[in-house]
């Protein structure tokens, strides 16, 4: 028998562990053990949720860049919200005609461009029809170029142009009593004012 050392044991020269080393060592074997681990499992997790706010917020104060809202962010805050008992148009996209994911949030828009719901109570529905966003209410023929038409026209326009519309066209449409729904304002260019002429 041989008294050859170990194959990976020090030689004579090797230095031996700092303390810091070995200290190191002791404490994370110690945390390891019992409850020592869900120490550590619980500062790693707290560190972690801290580490996702932050990051959180900062991708949400990048987004608004100078403080102004985005139709979209608008639309996801005024959603955030719990809808009025009255109106089950403002969560539910099934009161829209058009597809959900290009209509159902017009009206959340409207609803955050008029807070006390003076002109987005008109809106009955919402539909696209081919380049056209068509928005139904329950105003009247007498109601042509009325505040409240124009209003929900120019709101739609700038719904449109904030989601990358570069040529937003809108129509919106009241009740009439003969024909079903007339135009009571619209935007057909860039050149129109939500104003309809008097030959329609």
């Amino acid at each position: 028998m041989t008294n050859a050392p170990p194959r990976h044991g020090r030689g004579k020269h090797a230095k031996p562990p700092s303390e810091i080393s070995v200290r190191w060592k002791r404490l994370i074997t110690s945390s390891l053990k019992g409850s020592g681990r869900r120490r550590l499992v619980a500062a790693g997790t707290g560190t972690a949720t801290v580490a996702l706010v932050a990051v959180a917020a900062a991708a949400g104060f990048a987004a608004t860049g100078d403080g102004e809202k985005s139709p979209q962010a608008a639309v996801a805050g005024q959603r955030a919200k719990p809808a009025a008992s009255g109106s089950p148009e403002a969560t539910d996209p099934a009161h829209n005609g058009g597809a959900p994911d290009e209509t159902a949030d017009v009206l959340p828009y409207l609803q955050t461009k008029d807070p006390d719901k003076k002109v987005s109570k008109y809106v009955k529905d919402v539909q696209r029809t081919g380049d056209f966003l068509r928005v139904y209410t329950d105003l009247k023929e007498g109601d042509e170029n009325s505040k409240p038409a124009v209003s929900l026209c120019e709101w739609t326009t700038e719904f449109l142009r904030g989601g990358g519309d570069e040529e937003p066209r809108v129509f919106i449409h009241g009740k009439s009593e003969g024909n079903g729904s007339i135009v009571l304002a619209n935007k057909q260019s860039d050149k129109d004012d939500c104003e309809v002429g008097e030959t329609r």
